[in-house]
């Protein structure tokens, strides 16, 4: 089990490093959907449940925030607003419920700043969230023994950095 976890951390890896190079927030969502799936996995088969509860969650909230923005701006944002509650309360719960350990606290401060990432409709901000959350995991994964998570996270890290200079700056220059 350990080598197939380390595999789909590899498949997370891919994933992450992508999505955040996107232009457009749909962009960076797909991407967020496919690498916490992955992590999920991962995580899961590493037995650990908070880790695996908050990325298929994730997942499944990211598809979800996708659907919604493509209905008008007007409804959009309240739909949003109320899904991001819904799972900000279930994040919290199925991490109490799947607590037995420290680090199962970071993974829920995790999902509560995936919360608002993911609320975001600018790319810009999106990354800045992330570059918070993915820190954070770095030490979740070190306390679990995500050895590819935490290559996934650190090069999320740094691929987070080099977007935020290659187009955050050009969207600033254009403005």
């Amino acid at each position: 089990m350990f080598l197939i976890a380390q595999i789909f951390g590899i498949f997370s890896t891919v994933a992450a490093i992508l999505c955040v190079q996107a232009r457009s927030a749909g962009g960076v969502l797909l991407g967020q959907i496919l690498a916490n799936g992955f992590s999920g996995l991962s995580y899961g088969l590493l037995g650990s449940l908070s880790g695996a509860w908050v990325c298929i969650l994730a997942s499944v909230h990211s598809v979800l925030i996708s659907c919604v923005r493509k209905l008008d701006a007007s409804k959009s944002k309240k739909w949003i607003l109320g899904i991001s509650v819904v799972f900000a309360v279930a994040y919290v719960a199925g991490s109490a419920v799947t607590y037995t350990r420290w680090p199962d606290a970071i993974s829920c401060i995790c999902a509560l700043l995936f919360v608002l990432t993911i609320a975001q409709e600018d790319a810009s901000k999106m990354r800045n969230v992330m570059l918070v959350s993915m820190c954070l995991w770095v030490f979740f994964d070190i306390s679990v023994g995500a050895y590819t998570n935490i290559i996934t996270h650190g090069s999320t890290i740094v691929s987070l950095i080099t977007a935020k200079f290659r187009l955050d700056r050009q969207k600033k220059e254009q403005n």
